[in-house]
Parts: structure tokens; C-alpha cells; sequence
């Protein structure tokens, strides 16, 4: 009874895994689009609303990702873009490249006239899309391997046992 039990908690365990990784390919994919949705914002509210750099940051932030995007030091745009990308929880799944581009979007972002501003986030928006895209490639390419691939070693380890 006892054997069965830990079969059972083996295979459990190994498909936990597998939904776990899983589950991070979606989390990159829901961030990305966040951000994404942030950037429009950004740019409508750069457009039609003016004021400081700053406040149109946290005025434009999606409610799921503002915490990850708040800071207290205003003193440079680059000082407070280094603290909101340190915010970001390691849950999100993001990659090197993901990160990096967040982190060249927020050096540049304050710097230059608004039709520059406009451009800028644009231009990071279509990079942002294209991540998006990656990440939808990958969940479909990903996801069900990783659940299976779980499975089928949980198994494996079980079958060792026994």
C-alpha cells in the first residue's frame, strides 16, 4: 500500500513539474501582453494628456503589473527604470532578451520630444509583438511536451522503483 502511495506521489510529482513549466510559457506570454498594452497606453497618454514623464508611467500602467512598475526615487528616468526592472517578479518568465528590452525601452524613454516619444514607443511595441509572437510559438510547441514530458518520467522513476 505503502509502495503505491509513492508511485502515485512520484508520477504526481514529476507531472507537477511539467505543468509548472508549462504554466512559466504562459506567464511570459500574459506579461509581454501587459507590457504591450502599457506601451499603447503610454503613447495615448503621451499624446493627449502631457505632463511629466513619470506620472504618465504609473497613469498608464495595466492594474496586473503596476506594483512591479512603482518606485519612490524619481531622481532620473534611468535610475527609476533600473529599480521598476528589478521589481519584476521572477514568476513572470521572462528571458534575457525580454528583459533587456524592457530595460533599453526605459533608458531612452523621456529623452526626446514627444513625436520622438511616439516613435520610440512604437518601435518597442513592435519588438514587444514580436516577443509576444515567440512566446505564443512556444506555448504552442512547449506546453504539452513539458505536461507529458512530466508524466512519462514520473512513470519512468516509478517503474525504477518498482
Amino acid at each position: 500500500m505503502i509502495k503505491c502511495i509513492g508511485i502515485v506521489l512520484i508520477i504526481a510529482f514529476f507531472f507537477s513539474a511539467g505543468v509548472y513549466l508549462s504554466l512559466r510559457l504562459k506567464n511570459r506570454y500574459e506579461f509581454l501582453s501587459l507590457f504591450r498594452e502599457f506601451l499603447s497606453s503610454l503613447k495615448t497618454n503621451i499624446r493627449y494628456n502631457g505632463g511629466e514623464i513619470f506620472e504618465l508611467i504609473e497613469r498608464s500602467m495595466p492594474l496586473a503589473i503596476v506594483e512591479y512598475f512603482k518606485s519612490e526615487n524619481y531622481s532620473g528616468m534611468d535610475i527609476y527604470w533600473d529599480r521598476c526592472i528589478k521589481n519584476i517578479p521572477k514568476n513572470a518568465a521572462l528571458k534575457r532578451e525580454d528583459i533587456s528590452l524592457i530595460a533599453e525601452f526605459g533608458k531612452t524613454l523621456g529623452t526626446t520630444d514627444i513625436e520622438g516619444q511616439l516613435n520610440h514607443i512604437e518601435l518597442y511595441k513592435e519588438l514587444i509583438s514580436s516577443n509576444i509572437n515567440n512566446s505564443i510559438e512556444e506555448i504552442k510547441q512547449k506546453s504539452k511536451l513539458y505536461k507529458m514530458l512530466g508524466l512519462f518520467s514520473g512513470i519512468a522513476a516509478a517503474l525504477l522503483l518498482i
